[in-house]
């Protein structure tokens, strides 16, 4: 790294064309201003300028030099002067949640950045272990996870509720659904499709939640919209959040399940959401109105 008291030096020195009055404006001594230019020099190894009496005249590599540090120079201006904002609509917001999340928040998101264009908003779809792991990895800011987890170093908040789904193939034929079909039928596996699954048989089928665990997986895929599609063919079922159900191209191929028990009928499988960021890195200020918008929309 070049000294950047020589460079300062260097750079006054140009813009000036003389040594005393550089030696003058930085309240320096004339034989300073030379010694500074000296220890460049050695630095970078090649003479900068040709020294005339207190005047100079530049070498090809001082232009060069000159040039390069004014770039630096103006982007060093930047960095602090982007270090001294802290605006609710300037920067970099790095977000991160589920794939069926992804597709109900990034519209709003986009809209809600629209009209400020210094705001620039990152959506990462990840599952919850990626999203906490990013969290700690400091790749992202804030992330929406589905479960509550006790980690010192994080801060976790209540979001909302997100409403699960058991979608079945349209051409099932029964009236409700029993878990010795569900069994036989197997299941589309995803990244988060066993925790769901899970959510749905605590609800359930509590008292078979060990061979629930030994549901057949009859295909896995790890792409949001390409889950439904096997579902749809017919070839097993599949549980997901309700906003990636709603957003299917093929409605008319699947249905949501019902089932045998009047007790659990009608009840809605839901799960809690949690945004969660690290407690002792403070959030930047344009993270606040984000996160009131998020608990709006979910």
């Amino acid at each position: 790294m070049l000294n950047q008291q020589w460079l300062t030096t260097f750079i006054k020195l140009v813009e000036v064309g003389h040594f005393t009055h550089t030696a003058e404006q930085l309240f320096m001594t004339q034989p300073g201003v030379s010694q500074h230019i000296k220890k460049l020099e050695q630095q970078v190894g090649v003479d900068l300028l040709i020294r005339i009496g207190k005047s100079f005249e530049l070498t090809e590599a001082g232009i060069i030099l000159y040039q390069r540090a004014l770039v630096w120079q103006q982007q060093q201006r930047q960095v602090l002067s982007q270090l001294a904002v802290d605006d609710e609509y300037i920067g970099e917001c790095r977000l991160a949640c589920s794939g069926s999340m992804a597709l109900l928040l990034y519209p709003h998101l986009i809209d809600y950045q629209l009209p400020h264009k210094q705001l620039q908003i990152s959506l990462e779809a990840a599952p919850n272990h990626r999203i906490i792991d990013s969290v700690m990895a400091n790749t992202i800011d804030v992330g929406i996870i589905t479960q509550s987890i006790n980690m010192d170093d994080l801060v976790v908040t209540p979001l909302a509720t997100q409403a699960l789904c058991l979608v079945l193939p349209e051409s099932c034929s029964y009236q409700s659904v029993t878990f010795e079909q569900l069994m036989a039928l197997g299941m589309v596996s995803h990244p988060d499709g066993m925790h769901y699954w899970s959510q749905i048989t605590q609800q359930y089928f509590s008292d078979k939640q060990a061979l629930a665990m030994q549901v057949p997986i009859r295909s896995y895929v790890n792409q949001l919209n390409q889950i439904l599609v096997p579902v749809a063919k017919g070839l097993a079922f599949a549980v997901l959040p309700q906003f990636a159900v709603d957003h299917f191209a093929q409605p008319e191929h699947i249905r949501i399940a019902s089932f045998a028990t009047e007790q659990t009928a009608h009840v809605v499988v839901s799960e809690p959401l949690f945004v969660i960021y690290k407690k002792h890195r403070p959030l930047a200020r344009r993270y606040g109105p984000i996160i009131d918008k998020i608990k709006q929309w979910v």
